[in-house]
Parts: structure tokens; C-alpha cells; sequence
């Protein structure tokens, strides 16, 4: 298991808010791809998104997509579109390739098993990133430590 600490930060980000079915995932991926073409900006990170998991038997999910670009864009105040000046999550731990799972879910279980395991709190949400390598994607899972507040932090 390839399990790393990262970083994931960007300037200059737009996002796309979305509830779907779950196994839906990818239709927004696309869109967010085709994003740059019509705004005549150019993509430079790879396109990612956040999950809620699972509870229950709901097959809806509740998903942001988001998209590296080179500048700031003016997006109109009905699009479904919005911008950000800035994305990061600061420290996250990482699975390489998470599609090598079943699904994101059980790579997410995977993840924080081991969390639990090493005594690391984690955030609830998790992130897929998409590294588009040679026509084929790498996908990186990323899930952000949940900071302790202590008393003595006050």
C-alpha cells in the first residue's frame, strides 16, 4: 500500500458543485475538461474532485469538482460555475492509484484503516485526483488530517 503525506495547492481554481448518483462520478469530470475550450483558458493542474462518503443505501452523492486554470476568470452570476482564488489542503494522506480499489469508496475505507491504525485523525471528505498520463489516468486519493483543536490551542 503506497500511502503518503501531501500537499495538494493551487491558485487560480474553478469549482463545480454537483449532487448526482454516485456512479456518475465521471460525466462532471468531463465537463470541467471541456471547461478552458469555452472560457478561453487554459488548464494547468489536473481537473480533481471531493466526495462526501457513503451513508446508507442513498445512491446520491454530493461531489465538487475542480479545475486548475492560468488565470483569473469572470464567470456570470447563474452559471453553476464558481471561482476560487486559491485551493489547498494542507496536509492529507495519500493513496497512489486508487483506482487499483473497486471503487473510490473502498480505497477511501483502505486509507483510513490504515489512519486508525497509526492513531491519525482524518476529515470525513476525500479528494480523487486525476493525473492524466500518456491518454491514461493516474488516480491519486487524497484525505485531509482533521487538526486537533486542544485547549492549550485557544
Amino acid at each position: 500500500m503506497n500511502i503518503q503525506n501531501r500537499s495538494l495547492i493551487f491558485n487560480n481554481v474553478v469549482a463545480y458543485e454537483t449532487t448526482q448518483l454516485r456512479e456518475e462520478w465521471l460525466e462532471p469530470f468531463y465537463l470541467m475538461k471541456d471547461f478552458p475550450l469555452a472560457e478561453g483558458v487554459y488548464q494547468n493542474g489536473p481537473v480533481f474532485f471531493s466526495v462526501q462518503p457513503e451513508v446508507g443505501e442513498d445512491k446520491f452523492g454530493s461531489f465538487t469538482y475542480y479545475l486548475p486554470i492560468n488565470e483569473e476568470v469572470k464567470l456570470s452570476s447563474n452559471d453553476n460555475f464558481t471561482y476560487l482564488e486559491h485551493f489547498e489542503l494542507e496536509d492529507a494522506l495519500v493513496l497512489r492509484q486508487a483506482d487499483q480499489e473497486t471503487d473510490f469508496q473502498t480505497a477511501y475505507e483502505k486509507l483510513k484503516g490504515y489512519a486508525e491504525k497509526e492513531n491519525i485523525p482524518l476529515e470525513d471528505t476525500f479528494y480523487v485526483v486525476m493525473l492524466e498520463v500518456y491518454d491514461d489516468y493516474i488516480i491519486d486519493l487524497y484525505v485531509p488530517k482533521r487538526i486537533e483543536v486542544t485547549s492549550g490551542d485557544r
